[in-house]
């Protein structure tokens, strides 16, 4: 029981696997544990398809007759390869940790910053609903975290990438083999070919993820299921890599390319491209395309899953927010401030309904008059303003 004096905000509990609307958003370092756990957990379940995608895409026509190496799906999944799909589990989920870790809390947190600019700021004299631009926002702020996050995930991809492609057995040989080469420039050298695929890819599969969200809700009329979050990450995340598996086979080729001594390097990713299309012909650019969809999909869906189940977790510490009063004069004072700030949002909420109700009843056939639209994000960013506010006190 709470303390007399004690203002209690209750919060509807969440249920494993159930629907909950979000209560407040979660903190930076909250978004940074949730990313890391889901990314972590994604990246390593679906390791050995990633694997067979990472050998399928890295072999060239230089060394396709070459003995003793498996170069089709059958060969690799036969029993004798399973230890070749599962190398380099270890520095997967190791570095994978601050990879989701970045890239979820800078893509939360951007996001956020840019829907309260939009709001906030008035172009030709009006106010922009942020909503009408929501894709496009999405797609930048995705593209803004996956360029700072790609100081951590450029070198997890040339590490990770080499190991699984056989050039390294391990990841300490394959942190001193790239730092031989060319110092803490030779963990960077897949930087450009790495962005350049990533920041599409990752930004159109958080837009779509996004939009498919939005339409659910529509339909449903209710947040998203754990499980249908997870089959709308595999939705946009299979339409995602249909679109840019050609890209992704480039960066694949550049970043293994140090696997083929022998062969002629390629210069850069227009090289690469024009030279794959010339010497091994338009399939080679898919030739990873059943891998990678294996690989990918379920692992967009477990990561998005996840990811909204632990935001969930994290929200289900609220379960009871007690302010006490009686222990000194701030807390008295600050649990004030809380309840007003509750109550001011009560009364917001009821002068809403009112307002509807009565455009919906004023409206008829002749003059139509929508019911005005509740912006959602606008009434959570002024329920932040007012916590900030209370606790401030």
């Amino acid at each position: 029981p709470a303390a007399r004096g004690a203002v209690v905000v209750a919060v509807p509990p969440v249920a494993a696997g159930g629907a909950a609307f979000p209560t407040r958003r979660l903190h930076f370092g909250e978004n940074m544990i949730c990313g890391a756990i889901s990314r972590s957990i994604a990246q390593t379940i679906m390791h050995p398809a990633n694997t067979m995608k990472t050998i399928l895409q890295s072999r060239r026509t230089g060394a396709l007759a070459a003995g003793g190496a498996a170069t089709t799906i059958r060969e690799l999944i036969h029993p004798d390869n399973f230890g070749t799909l599962f190398r380099g589990a270890g520095a997967q989920f190791t570095l994978s940790i601050p990879h989701g870790a970045v890239n979820f809390a800078v893509l939360e947190y951007v996001r956020r910053r840019m829907n309260s600019v939009v709001e906030e700021k008035e172009f030709f004299g009006r106010r922009i609903d942020s909503q009408r631009f929501g894709p496009a926002l999405d797609f930048l702020s995705s593209c803004i975290s996956t360029l700072c996050c790609s100081v951590v995930s450029t070198p997890q991809m040339m590490i990770t990438d080499n190991i699984m492609a056989g050039t390294y057995p391990n990841l300490p040989a394959a942190v001193s083999g790239l730092a031989s080469e060319r110092g803490i420039a030779g963990f960077y050298s897949g930087w450009w070919p790495g962005l350049a695929g990533k920041i599409p890819s990752y930004a159109l599969t958080w837009t779509f993820f996004q939009q498919l969200k939005e339409a659910q809700l529509r339909i449903f009329q209710r947040p998203p299921k754990d499980i249908e979050n997870s089959i709308m990450g595999c939705l946009a995340s299979a339409t995602t890599v249909c679109i840019m598996i050609p890209m992704d086979t480039i960066k694949t080729r550049l970043v293994t390319q140090l696997n083929y001594p022998d062969l002629v390097p390629y210069k850069g990713i227009g090289d690469a491209a024009v030279r794959i299309a010339k010497e091994e012909g338009m399939g080679a650019f898919y030739r990873g395309l059943t891998p990678r969809l294996i690989s990918v999909v379920p692992m967009i869906g477990i990561q998005f899953g996840v990811y909204e189940f632990m935001k969930k977790v994290m929200l289900s510490r609220d379960t009871a927010e007690v302010v006490e009063g009686g222990r000194g004069a701030a807390g008295g004072e600050r649990g004030k401030k809380y309840e007003e700030r509750m109550r001011r949002l009560m009364r917001m909420e009821k002068k809403r309904n009112l307002e509807e109700v009565m455009m919906e009843v004023a409206a008829d056939d002749e003059q139509p008059f929508p019911a005005p639209h509740f912006d959602e994000e606008k009434f959570k960013e002024l329920e932040k303003r007012a916590e900030k506010e209370a606790a401030a006190s």
